[in-house]
């Protein structure tokens, strides 16, 4: 494990869905026979220093008089009764919500929360994320093996896009549908 893969994971974090980030980095690490404690810990301490980094991206642009004005808006002061309300448990349980998981670590930073509550949620949040996602790909790879299933996926590319793309306008139809009926 290299300082360079750390860094991209960090950078990672910050402009892609975490699932997919974990997903991809722990499948090379697994691949690479690197000790799943060291990955866990490296995934852990990577993952809470990058939501670290939102927070305190939410704190400095606090300052900053245009967002102030901004602040007024409803759906903020939801935001804020529902951190006033759950406090670090919905910081917690925003890891495992896709959609939110990026947005509560700046809403908490520009609402500016308890800096040691939130410490403590991410800390004790990232473990379990990065953990879980650990302990799922190395049993995976012990059970099938990521490398033939990248192997598989080079030799089949084709297919695994087309499913994909019919996955992918499935869900978009739904939705769409979905839309519609309820208008």
């Amino acid at each position: 494990m290299r300082i360079y893969e750390l860094i991209r994971l960090a950078l990672e974090i910050m402009f892609t869905p975490i699932s997919v980030i974990m997903l991809t980095q722990v499948g090379i690490w697994a691949s690479k026979r690197i000790n799943p404690y060291m990955v866990w810990m490296s995934s852990w301490i990577t993952l809470f220093i990058a939501l670290l980094s939102f927070f305190l991206v939410g704190r400095f642009f606090r300052q900053v008089p245009l967002i102030e004005k901004w602040m007024a808006k409803k759906w903020l002061q939801k935001a804020e009764q529902l951190l006033d309300r759950f406090g670090a448990w919905a910081i917690m349980l925003a890891f495992f919500v896709p959609g939110v998981r990026h947005p509560i670590h700046y809403i908490a930073g520009i609402l500016k929360f308890s800096l040691k509550k939130y410490l403590l949620a991410n800390f004790l949040a990232s473990s379990l994320y990065s953990g879980g996602w650990t302990f799922m790909i190395y049993k995976f790879n012990q059970k099938v093996g990521i490398k033939l299933v990248l192997l598989s996926l080079r030799q089949h590319l084709s297919i695994a896009l087309l499913l994909f793309s019919i996955l992918l306008l499935s869900f978009t139809f739904y939705k769409v549908n979905r839309k519609k009926n309820k208008s």
